[in-house]
């Protein structure tokens, strides 16, 4: 996709440069601190997770031609696949669309799509048992897969899909259906509550009956992107090009996130693909085309911020882009590591790069 791969990683320690010394006390910001290894000639990363134990980093994806591309670093090392877990990246059937770990760590669910026949699978990878895959219902376009916090269950939905599907990893068989429920999905902590989209609307609903428990109907767009606070209580909702955040015990509005970044530097599209909170109290958002570099090219940025979710203050705005035949152009995926405070930020082509968050946070929870 680069003209000349060099170029970005001369960009990327340029960026980091630019933050090389230590940040004064109270101030917080984002560092570039390390990388992960290898060259992926022909790789357009589509999506990456950290698993629970911050042990590995998969990102997933597909080449030009559309065949699918899976890899996993050891998250300590940098180096590929560590800890015997080399043969999770084989037998790939199609594009690589979505990840999830298992809480334990030992397997990595996927989605993935055949460029050839549209036909979508789940692709089960154990460190114990090898890797299977399992074909999809016929007709559902599912684009995401989520590990229940037990380790029992995983929801396969999308934004195009008009159910959510609850499906048994050990069995490879379907457990329930839960109909008007689409993507993004997100588990509860607890495990408890499956949150998902019914038009514009958050359902809250029961993982084991499929009952409808509750509906937060104050979002003024179709949701983009949502994600529960670590202690289970606190949902954020991307709504539109702001984010709002529920007391979801309650349904009331706790705190409404707007899209800070100045019209002037704003880009083409603010949609929020990501939200990651760091414990309880802040969160990170990430929007792929939320920037813009003042050039006559146009160039466009991906934006992350840090975000104080209860005074509703923001720490810091950071553009991220790979440079490709001299315009800018936003990176291909964000991921937040277990201890909230690593980033890895991925660029087609190139091994991810870890960004550390430094700085205090005040009243940080666990």
């Amino acid at each position: 996709m680069s003209d000349d791969p060099g170029m970005v990683q001369k960009h990327l320690i340029k960026m980091a440069k630019r933050h090389d010394t230590p940040a004064p006390s109270g101030k917080v910001t984002i560092v570039k601190a390390a990388g992960f290894h290898g060259t992926f000639s022909n790789s357009n990363w589509r999506s990456q997770a950290w698993s629970p134990d911050g042990s590995q980093l998969a990102y997933g994806g597909q080449t030009g031609g559309g065949a699918g591309v899976l890899q996993v670093w050891d998250g300590n090392t940098g180096h590929h696949e560590g800890h015997g877990m080399r043969h999770l990246t084989h037998g790939v059937t199609g594009a690589v669309v979505s990840l999830s770990w298992a809480p334990d760590s030992r397997s990595l669910a996927t989605i993935e799509v055949n460029h050839k026949s549209g036909e979508r699978a789940v692709g089960i990878r154990s460190q114990a048992g090898g890797s299977h895959t399992h074909a999809v219902p016929p007709g559902l376009t599912v684009s995401q897969v989520a590990w229940s916090p037990d380790g029992t269950l995983l929801a396969l939905s999308g934004p195009d899909c008009p159910q959510t599907i609850l499906f048994d990893p050990a069995s490879g068989t379907v457990r329930r259906t839960l109909d008007n429920l689409s993507g993004p999905v997100a588990w509860r902590p607890d495990g408890r509550l499956l949150a998902g989209i019914y038009e514009t609307g958050v359902l809250l609903c029961d993982p084991a009956t499929g009952g409808r428990v509750s509906r937060i109907a104050g979002q003024d767009h179709r949701p983009t992107a949502i994600a529960w606070a670590r202690p289970g209580n606190s949902l954020a909702v991307a709504d539109g090009t702001r984010i709002r955040v529920w007391d979801a015990e309650g349904g009331a509005q706790v705190s409404l996130i707007p899209w800070t970044t100045g019209e002037g530097d704003r880009g083409p599209d603010g949609t929020i693909t990501g939200i990651e909170w760091l414990d309880g109290r802040y969160l990170l958002e990430f929007r792929p085309r939320g920037g813009s570099w003042r050039d006559e090219r146009g160039s466009t940025c991906s934006t992350v911020i840090l975000w104080d979710a209860q005074e509703v203050k923001w720490y810091f705005i950071e553009l991220f882009y790979e440079l490709v035949g001299g315009i800018r152009r936003p990176i291909a995926g964000t991921a937040l590591a277990p201890d909230g405070r690593r980033c890895a930020h991925a660029i087609d082509n190139h091994a991810p790069t870890i960004w550390r968050i430094t700085g205090d946070l005040p009243s940080a929870q666990p």
